[in-house]
């Protein structure tokens, strides 16, 4: 009997191969978007399983109660409660603290940001990170960085035995490199440093149990201990400490401990969280993942009861020869699984052909294992999803009655009313509307933001990162070249963020003002021919002096007047550091766009320049850009030169192609699934009504009147679908949008762009369909009556 179902659900799918096509292109979508989310979800079941420790090991947690009762849950806890676990509890084998630090990192002469922490050396000892080059910290001072940062800082260089250097990190020893496990943990990190136990307890500045959001702590308890015994220790710790706890708004203090296993996917919202991934997040990208099949399967409904005049037939005659129903619903069913299976294979080619992108890489199923777990659920999940699909269709075709569909009665109502089906079309196309409103939004804001004016010279500009070279040294290398018409340095490029100090007007004064500040070399104001408006420019030369450039509104915020009468005044950069003001430049965009224009300091200092800006004539820039790279070179092999035009790094900063691409493919596939649906729609359509346009054809309607006569519903239904999204959209872009000081509006070119493009496909497909029926010949139609 199977072999039968088999048999016949082949041929009718062959038979029917458009339908089948259709049918399995729109499971095929809607299986990949599930499959990404079931590897997303998979990968964070899979957080930490490479520790050979991992049973054992247990991150404490800490609920902080105040006095106004309320409750917040904390993933770090007090420094002092990693030894308090190993000195006062044998049950506990080793314990552990992280800490987060912040500032540049120096090493091999580069100074960059990094993700970095400090640990105990017992942290290695607890958790067992793959080292592919040297080996593990064996105690304080001492460092291993990831190999992503090794290649940052070293190029081709070993780094076993270099050392790092971090404001309040004593010079540390690099001993390892870590492979690429962190996008597998729960922990990420670029450095982790080594300190000995002493200086990691004064991370807290002396508030021991009162300061609890700055360490994780970890143990590992020893062999045949039980989480319960952990915990059952936890309280008492908790009420023994809040008796100590300083006068303020918290009441007390509570421990609990989480596995690492159950660290991800994070079931709560912990204050001070890490990396894993949170439930509610992966819900959702289940949810969008269902929401696509969903629309998917109700398009195998609909193009399946579409043509299910052909088949009322073959289960009238089935029936009369004494087929049951349940073998009827068995067959369709059957036929709806191999359809589901068809899609299986479409929807791993499909998978296959976006893993690469960098968007589903690093937010997605980078670091997943693929083996055949993951394999079978997509198996099982796609039989399941196949089942549902064809539940409905099977229950509706076996329940014909052999007396109903034997006496040719083709306008046999399938379904008591199609409002449902309309609402699901207009569900739709609303929601694939809106989302190409927010995409299109999306897309020119980050056009806006990636070729905007910022107000200085972007173009003919070339944007080289330092690294470990002199500045002094390419400078003199450079200006000698053709072409070349000025040259100057910056700590941080501008286009993005930069680092901040609070600024004093007066020395000693409390009341400080944060501002933006970036080391400048000479040349500056010319390179990126920023206007000057009041004062002069910085020294052609580093200077002892300190003399720096403010803009406008910097003279606005310190409250120094007009720009005229700034000009000369001094500010303080820190209680020993006054700095006179040299001149006062136009306000000009060098932060995203996200931020107005906040007060900014150009100082001149050797020391802090990473990158070199080069103007260069216009007709020179392809000569100049190889005859830099190739000085770059001779200068640090170890290097891979990174120069870019300032156009063009801004461009690849804000544009975000990687997450427009992914994006844009979700859209296409939910644009597509919408239309399927619409076709499935207009095809019923017809084919109930294909014997009323024969006897209108034959009383002389005409095809336009016939195509308008059949269309209309449809078109109604999109304009609907406008209706609604529209406004929504509206809202949604704009809602996009107020994360932005300076953004595009919405208007015409975004709204009826994209309501343009829906009743373009909508008639498309409308037109297609219903002009085929307006044009048959209505002897064929009236033939079997």
């Amino acid at each position: 009997m199977l072999q039968n179902y088999f048999k016949i659900a082949v041929r009718n799918i062959w038979k029917h191969r458009l339908f089948s096509i259709i049918n399995i292109f729109g499971l095929a979508s809607g299986l990949m978007v599930c499959f990404l989310a079931i590897a997303h979800i998979k990968g964070a079941l899979d957080y930490d399983n490479f520790h050979p420790n991992r049973d054992r090991i247990y991150r404490i947690v800490t609920d902080v109660e105040t006095k106004e009762n309320s409750k917040t849950a904390f993933a770090t806890s007090p420094l002092p409660m990693a030894e308090t676990l190993l000195d006062d509890y044998g049950i506990v084998e080793n314990s552990a603290r992280l800490v987060r630090t912040y500032g540049e990192v120096l090493g091999n002469e580069k100074r960059l940001d990094f993700l970095t922490f400090a640990v105990d050396a017992s942290f290695f000892k607890i958790f067992g990170y793959q080292i592919v080059q040297g080996q593990v910290p064996a105690g304080p001072g001492t460092a291993v960085i990831s190999q992503e940062t090794a290649e940052k800082l070293f190029g081709k260089k070993d780094p076993i035995g270099e050392v790092l250097e971090q404001e309040g990190i004593a010079p540390s020893i690099i001993t390892g490199v870590i492979a690429d496990t962190t996008s597998r943990s729960h922990l990420r990190f670029d450095i982790l440093f080594a300190l000995p136990k002493e200086k990691m307890s004064l991370f807290d500045e002396g508030k021991g149990w009162n300061e609890y959001g700055k360490s994780y702590t970890y143990v590992l308890v020893k062999q045949g201990i039980s989480e319960s015994q952990l915990q059952n220790i936890l309280p008492a710790i908790g009420e023994r400490e809040s008796t100590g706890l300083a006068p303020g708004g918290i009441k007390s203090l509570g421990f609990r401990s989480q596995s690492l296993s159950s660290i991800s996917p994070a079931m709560e919202e912990l204050m001070n969280s890490t990396y894993e991934p949170q439930i509610n997040g992966l819900m959702v990208e289940m949810g969008v993942g269902l929401v696509t099949l969903l629309m998917a399967a109700f398009n195998y409904i609909n193009l399946t009861l579409a043509r299910s005049m052909s088949r009322a037939r073959e289960v009238g005659i089935r029936k009369t020869s004494g087929a049951l129903r349940w073998q009827l619903l068995g067959q369709f069913m059957a036929e709806s699984v191999i359809l589901s299976l068809l899609a299986l294979g479409l929807a791993y080619v499909m998978l296959e052909l976006v893993k690469p992108m960098a968007f589903v890489q690093q937010w997605l199923i980078g670091g997943v294992v693929w083996d055949w777990k993951l394999g079978a659920s997509f198996v099982t999940f796609s039989i399941a999803a196949g089942l549902l699909a064809g539940l409905l269709p099977a229950k509706v075709l076996s329940n014909f009655q052999p007396a109903e569909v034997l006496r040719s009665r083709n306008g046999l109502k399938i379904i008591r009313g199609i409002s449902l089906r309309k609402t699901l079309i207009v569900l739709q196309f609303s929601i694939s509307l809106l989302a190409m409103i927010a995409l299109v939004t999306m897309m020119r804001q980050q056009y806006y933001m990636a070729t905007g004016d910022y107000g200085f010279q972007t173009k003919n500009v070339l944007n080289i990162p330092l690294n470990n070279i002199p500045y002094e040294r390419l400078s003199n290398e450079l200006t000698k070249l053709a072409g070349v018409e000025h040259v100057s340095g910056i700590s941080e490029p501008f286009g993005h963020f930069g680092a901040t100090e609070h600024i004093k007007t007066k020395r000693g004064d409390e009341n400080t003002i944060q501002s933006f500040i970036f080391d400048v070399a000479p040349d500056f104001i010319k390179t990126l021919k920023l206007t000057l408006v009041a004062g002069k420019d910085l020294p052609e030369k580093f200077t002892s002096a300190r003399q720096i450039l403010i803009n406008e509104e910097a003279v606005k915020t310190f409250n120094l007047g007009d720009s005229r009468s700034a000009v000369g005044k001094s500010i303080w950069l820190n209680d020993s550091t006054e700095a006179e003001i040299s001149g006062v430049v136009k306000d000009f965009r060098f932060t995203s766009f996200n931020w107005e224009i906040k007060p900014l300091i150009l100082r001149p200092e050797l020391p802090g320049l990473r990158y070199m800006h080069v103007a260069v004539a216009p007709g020179s820039e392809n000569r100049v850009l190889a005859e830099t790279k190739n000085i770059y070179t001779k200068l640090n092999s170890y290097e891979t030169f990174e120069g870019k035009w300032f156009d063009d790094f801004l461009y690849e900063r804000h544009a975000h192609i990687d997450d427009i691409s992914f994006m844009a493919l979700l859209l296409g596939i939910s644009f597509s699934i919408a239309c399927l649906g619409l076709l499935g729609m207009v095809t019923y359509n017809t084919q109930t009504r294909i014997k009323e346009v024969g006897i209108r054809k034959v009383m002389g309607a005409e095809v336009a009147q016939i195509i308008w006569l059949l269309s209309r519903d449809f078109v109604k239904l999109l304009t609907i679908a406008g209706a609604v999204a529209l406004p929504l959209g509206y809202v949604a872009g704009y809602a996009f949008l107020m994360n932005f000081a300076y953004h595009v509006n919405i208007g015409f070119e975004t709204l009826g762009l994209c309501f343009g493009v829906l009743l373009i496909l909508g008639g498309l497909i409308i037109s297609t369909r219903t002009y085929k029926a307006a044009t048959g010949n209505p002897v064929e139609a009236l033939g079997n009556e």
